[in-house]
């Protein structure tokens, strides 16, 4: 049973790590495409993304 504690938290780190990854590369991917194929004509309406 002692040995069964530390695996289970590695696992669990790691389990919360890799839905940290997915959700980022998620969320990042979705905040770059509508800037990508909305580039004119929308001045104004809406909050711009932050130059980089």
């Amino acid at each position: 049973m002692a040995r069964l504690i530390p695996l289970i938290l590695i696992a669990l780190a790691v389990w919360f790590w890799l839905r940290a990854r997915r959700k980022t590369a998620s969320y990042l991917a979705s905040y770059e495409s509508p800037a990508a194929t909305d580039r004119e004509g929308d001045e104004g309406n809406g909050p711009r993304s932050p130059a980089a």
